[in-house]
């Protein structure tokens, strides 16, 4: 990210709080009639009255719809912007998504219940099926494509196409950027004729020079499902219609699969005149739908390691700039962008300096295996997925001995001296979930406790009959995939077969107070290591707590996305935003030698309790969670 990176054109320079209405049409010229080669989108924005709330997208009267404001954008920035997002001073402000705006749903996607209609189309009863009594920002681009999705006789669902766009295709800028042209052909993004999928559903795909790694499961999806291929095909034709019949053009496309699923989305319900309800969603926050493939296997063509997770060395690196040439140049902005660019726009949207976002939510990917390897591999006999074993405690596993089952497989090789130098030496390997749970079962005796349960997040990825949550995994921004989520992968060792990288795990305890109030307290996993005279942690993570009030406690997403985050961050918590919580930090441990000396619960206890007292009596927000361990 280049630091001060800012888009104060959004909000027109001013003081006030702006939301995103509404995305209107494609421009695919300039003002000299000169071709484009990325085109621009009108974003739509008004202002509020004053700081907002979440409830406040809910209400139209929030904003000022007589100072609505027109900006036209790179289309690849859709990757970073969002229907009902608020942007103040030229950044995103993380608001929560209110309740009233949230809704988890079964459909079914088939011709039967789905269909391809404008923003401004009206019902059997000649009414407009998305209300301008109750959304009236559409009003200025109203040939923008929406699919409709009947969920029964009374309620139907409107997707604009960029929201499907965003939710399923916008992992990659290249991909994004790719789907918008005329005449688009698939094999600028993979290489048809080096990938395949087997009976068995294990999918080999070939990802071209500028695909991003993290877009292979979304560009095998359409390398390998008809339905996608389909969906996008039909997406750049359309573009070119419209342009050829002089029609205000916007993306028309289809879902990129068949059948019933489960989504999250996040909108607004509007009322018809016949009684019945529409919900307009801007944005979808998890989807269950299946990916064509069990598992996957990607590759490039130009060169790369066959072990994701390993980094560039400095040696490669330095080879590697001298084979690009000179650099590129350096745009000439100083804290701002044009937002409305008579030449060129600037396209890197990883140079966004703006709040991340969790992105959509795919269940089906979170137990699939997802590996990058060499080309060579692909003609080579394939490993088959292996998966983290049934292990029915928290004590054993992932421990470089072998669980107490005999299941795992013990671990042997010499990790540098560095990695470990100045570590406590335990004399036995420790297992910081199993002491956390002790914490809470004493926890639960306190008075003012008046019920305690684990909160299981991604649970599918170990494959355990437990209470532990997993952590997910997560990309850095070049593409790669992190580590921080295996607790046994450790630098400088690659594991094979049954010795497949493993999750770490978390424990997410909810304990609720007699005075109405829930305490969230997470604790992660730590990786271990023998040395010669005992054992040694690699982590230093802390427990993060957290509390907020019972009537509007934290939801499965909002963990999900909590555990994510830490996971960029290499275990560093982020604060839950200040309107959801009265406090969250993270609260050191007890010396390590209160182990040994069997004190470790008792004081563990009582530093918990002092945190509770503290900020239960203040209920102020603090920001020491945002970069402590």
């Amino acid at each position: 990210m280049i630091s001060g990176f800012n888009i104060q054109s959004l909000t027109n320079f001013d003081n006030q709080y702006w939301r995103i209405d509404w995305f209107g049409y494609l421009s695919y010229e300039d003002a000299s009639g000169q071709r484009r080669s990325e085109p621009l989108v009108d974003i739509y924005l008004s202002p509020f009255r004053e700081r907002p709330a979440p409830d406040c997208l809910n209400y139209k009267y929030s904003t000022d719809l007589k100072q609505t404001n027109v900006v036209k954008v790179p289309v690849s920035y859709l990757r970073v912007l969002r229907l009902g997002d608020v942007w103040y001073q030229g950044r995103r402000i993380p608001l929560t998504h209110s309740d009233r705006m949230r809704e988890k749903l079964n459909v079914t996607i088939n011709s039967e219940s789905a269909y391809t209609a404008t923003a401004g189309a009206k019902g059997k009863l000649d009414d407009f099926l998305l209300p301008f009594t109750h959304h009236p920002y559409h009003g200025k681009a109203t040939k923008v494509h929406c699919e409709f999705v009947k969920l029964d006789d009374e309620k139907l669902l409107i997707f604009p196409h960029y929201t499907l766009l965003q939710a399923y295709f916008s992992r990659s800028q290249y991909v994004f950027q790719q789907l918008f042209k005329f005449g688009l052909q698939f094999d600028s993004i993979y290489d048809p004729s080096q990938s395949y999928i087997t009976d068995e559903g294990d999918a080999f795909i070939l990802l071209k020079k500028w695909t991003h790694d993290v877009a292979a499961p979304e560009v095998a999806r359409l390398a390998f499902d008809e339905v996608a291929a389909k969906a996008v095909r039909g997406l750049s034709e359309n573009l070119s219609l419209q342009s050829v019949n002089d029609r205000p053009i916007s993306p028309k496309i289809k879902f990129p699969f068949e059948g019933e699923t489960t989504l999250e989305v996040f909108g607004k319900w509007c009322p018809l005149t016949s009684g019945r309800k529409v919900f307009i969603v801007y944005d979808i926050l998890s989807c269950n739908a299946a990916y064509p493939f069990s598992s996957l296997d990607y590759f490039r063509d130009n060169h790369g390691g066959k072990e994701p997770l390993a980094g560039t060395s400095k040696g490669n690196k330095k080879e590697e700039a001298q084979k690009k040439g000179k650099s590129k140049p350096v745009s000439t902005e100083d804290d701002c962008i044009d937002m409305q660019p008579e030449n060129e726009p600037r396209r890197d949207t990883e140079e966004l300096l703006v709040e991340g976002r969790a992105g959509t939510i795919f269940n089906d990917l979170t137990g699939k295996r997802i590996d990058k390897k060499r080309l060579k591999a692909h003609l080579e006999a394939q490993e088959g997925a292996t998966y983290q074993p049934y292990v029915d405690s928290l004590v054993g596993g992932n421990t470089g001995d072998g669980d107490r089952h005999g299941i795992t497989t013990p671990v042997d090789f010499q990790l540098p001296h560095s990695e470990f130098e100045g570590k406590f030496i335990f004399k036995d390997p420790i297992c910081r979930l199993d002491l956390f749970q002790k914490v809470i079962d004493e926890l639960k005796h306190i008075p003012y406790i008046t019920s305690a349960e684990y909160m299981s997040i991604f649970p599918e990825l170990g494959y355990q009959k437990s209470c532990a949550s997993f952590f997910p995994t997560t990309y850095t921004d070049t593409g790669r995939k992190s580590t921080w989520q295996y607790i046994n992968y450790f630098k400088g060792f690659t594991k094979s077969g049954k010795e497949k990288y493993h999750r770490r795990r978390a424990l997410i305890a909810k304990l609720g107070m007699s005075s109405g109030l829930d305490i969230f307290l997470i604790e992660a996993e730590r990786r271990k290591h023998k040395i010669q005279n005992g054992w040694v942690e690699l982590d230093d993570t802390s427990i993060f707590l957290s509390i907020t009030h019972s009537a509007a406690t934290y939801t499965n997403y909002e963990l999900a996305t909590c555990l994510t985050k830490s996971t960029e961050e290499r275990g560093k918590w982020q604060a839950f935003p200040q309107e959801r919580s009265i406090k969250c930090t993270p609260i050191k441990h007890p010396h390590h030698t209160t182990i040994s000396s069997g004190d470790y619960v008792r004081r563990q206890v009582a530093i918990i309790e002092r945190h509770i007292n503290a900020q239960t009596s203040g209920k102020t927000n603090s920001s020491e969670g945002n970069n402590g361990r």
